[in-house]
């Protein structure tokens, strides 16, 4: 059918519907064409379908825009036009605050992250603002926000303003949020760290009295050998006894000793949480904390702590639920007062404190209104929405449906799985299998050099010649236009001139690790410093370059020379250590690398030689 009013409203309506979740333009026009071969009609020219969405998504967002800018009240948009503000006091929070990275988990940092979170907090929570907007919608704004400065905020009318700074607040909120639970533990298990820390240090301090006591024992065994009379044996255990200082004085020794001389570090922990406990609660009791499981016992521990953090008394009440605490902590938590079972105060925040970093580890606590400590089951579909869905998808799987096939398909497969593995180690030359089922994987000797390898070296690097990283980038830019998916964040058509060869520049100094002065020094004046790291700011982010390079991997895969190295169905993972700036939440001291820096994991697959 040709393209005409009604195909023209058809397109109107899926693009206006699609704006609401999502904004780039070039993800709108791809629906808007998928809707019109799907109903059969004749593509327009580009240039038309271009302006219609491009028309469709304004006046979308325009609505958007002012339907959350109604929900405002007079002092929620005061406290937005505040953050543009160029001087303002340090209890309100500004731009700059909102874009603010997070430091290290020092204790003057915990308090700088607490207090911004506090301030961010004045506003209220900002989702009940943004409930009518799809999650998608508002990070592509607020991620919009952060690419904009206190001047280019004023260029923008007022409603869109409001909104976008709403936005960015709110992923501020969630962000910071994240960034609490990660200091918190990162603190706890530093707290750990040093307390294990200084139960060797005190191994070692007591080396030479328990040598000592070791010696005496030795002695009364020896002489208990010699000496059959028991009056004279007891005797000469005196004498020794005396001999060292006595018995009160080795009973004193062996108590040091025994109180240090296990693999409980637990006693140790309270010198090292004592200096962050104001802090730590402060942290606690600002986030709103749930349980992913049934089992409430540790939430309702931690509020029983929380509720008590200003008692100076030794001793609590024993009337909560500590049943998922160790025996460790069981001996350090529980006493007897007058015959009465009380807790410890002290070791009781210690104990629920740990374990609540455990908990958050793992997923059995979440945090509201967090990202990656959110509640996993919110993204979860119910049994409700699942039960119409397995028939499918089991089909397309090659599963079977009912369970009792489905058992017995898997149970065939782990056992092909298990013989396969067993033809693998019976040769024994590369992985066996010990006598308690672990995997012994053996270091296999290298293969002799076939003849002719120098000679093909050679012919390789006549054949391949020697090239500079920027002509490759331009090489790959000619054949893939991988810079296409650079642009701003708004979706437009970039507006500077000679985009592709700025975007090259771009990714070949921040690739290289030389940044923006480093590589502008380098170009001998094409570019300058503010020029590249422009670009980077307002035209790159992770997403687009993650799409440039599958764009290169994929094309990568198409030749035939990855194929004679192996299938891609066998990779590994290797570590590498980078270099980050120490003041950096990311940021952590290596063993293994030594120094500070973060760890980049890189996939290595058969394809790759």
């Amino acid at each position: 059918m040709r393209y005409d009013k009604v195909a023209q409203k058809l397109v109107a309506i899926v693009v206006a519907t699609s704006a609401q979740v999502k904004d780039h333009p070039a993800d709108l026009i791809n629906i808007a064409i998928e809707e019109l071969i799907k109903e059969r009609y004749e593509l327009p020219a580009f240039s038309t379908l271009d302006r219609l969405v491009s028309h469709v998504r304004s006046v979308t967002n325009y609505r958007l825009f002012l339907r959350v800018s109604r929900l405002l009240s007079t002092e929620e948009k005061a406290f937005l036009d505040q953050l543009l503000l160029g001087e303002t006091s340090e209890s309100n929070a500004t731009l700059n605050l909102l874009k603010s990275p997070p430091k290290s988990a020092k204790l003057s940092h915990m308090q700088q992250l607490q207090k911004k979170f506090n301030q961010l907090m004045t506003f209220g929570d900002a989702k009940r603002l943004l409930s009518s907007l799809a999650p998608a919608k508002v990070k592509y704004l607020a991620a919009q926000a952060a690419a904009l400065d206190i001047s280019e905020f004023q260029d923008i009318k007022l409603s869109k303003r409001r909104t976008l700074l709403l936005c960015l607040l709110y992923q501020a909120q969630v962000k910071t949020r994240d960034h609490l639970v990660e200091m918190f533990l990162k603190r706890i298990q530093k707290i750990i760290n040093n307390a294990k820390t200084r139960l060797r240090e005190l191994r070692e301090k007591h080396l030479e009295q328990t040598e000592e006591l070791l010696g005496i024992l030795a002695q009364i065994l020896a002489v208990s050998n010699e000496t059959e009379d028991k009056t004279t044996l007891g005797h000469q255990v005196q004498t020794l006894f005396a001999e060292h200082g006595g018995s009160e004085l080795l009973l004193k020794q062996y108590e040091e000793i025994a109180a240090y001389n296990s693999n409980n570090h637990l006693p140790l922990m309270w010198h090292f949480y004592s200096r962050y406990r104001k802090l730590l609660f402060e942290l606690v009791s600002s986030l709103d904390i749930h349980s992913t499981s049934a089992d409430d016992s540790l939430i309702n521990a931690l509020a029983f702590v929380l509720k008590n953090e200003h008692r100076r008394t030794k001793y609590l009440s024993a009337d909560i639920d500590l049943s998922f605490i160790s025996n460790q902590w069981r001996s350090l938590v529980f006493t007897r007062i007058e015959n009465t079972e009380m807790l410890v105060r002290q070791q009781l925040e210690i104990c629920v404190f740990s374990y609540l970093a455990t908990e958050l580890k793992t997923g059995d606590a979440c945090v509201v209104g967090s990202e990656s400590y959110a509640d996993f089951r919110d993204q979860l579909l119910s049994a409700s929405e699942c039960t119409p869905m397995i028939e499918q998808y089991c089909n397309e799987l090659g599963f079977p449906s009912n369970p009792e096939d489905f058992v017995e398909h898997l149970r065939n497969s782990l056992v092909l799985v298990a013989e396969s593995v067993d033809q693998i180690c019976s040769d024994g030359k590369q992985v066996t299998i010990s006598k308690d089922g672990e995997p012994i994987l053996k270091r296999i000797a290298p293969s002799p050099a076939p003849e002719g390898v120098e000679e093909l070296e050679e012919a390789i690097r006549q054949k391949i010649p020697e090239r500079s990283i920027l002509d490759i980038l331009c090489n790959v830019e000619h054949w893939l236009n991988w810079t296409r998916h650079f642009g701003p964040l708004s979706g437009n058509e970039p507006k500077m001139q000679h985009a592709s060869e700025r975007y090259i520049l771009t990714a070949f100094g921040y690739g290289c690790n030389l940044g923006p002065n480093q590589t502008a020094r380098h170009t001998r004046g094409v570019v300058t410093s503010h020029m590249i790291s422009y670009t980077n700011r307002r035209h790159i982010s992770v997403q687009n370059l993650e799409a440039a390079v599958r764009d290169m991997i994929n094309a990568y895969n198409r030749f035939h020379l990855p194929t004679m190295w192996g299938t891609g169905k066998r990779a590994a993972a290797d570590g590498s250590k980078f270099e980050v700036y120490e003041n950096n939440l990311q940021s952590e001291y290596h063993i293994r690398y030594g120094g500070y820096g973060g760890i980049a994991y890189h996939l290595v697959s058969d394809l790759t030689g």
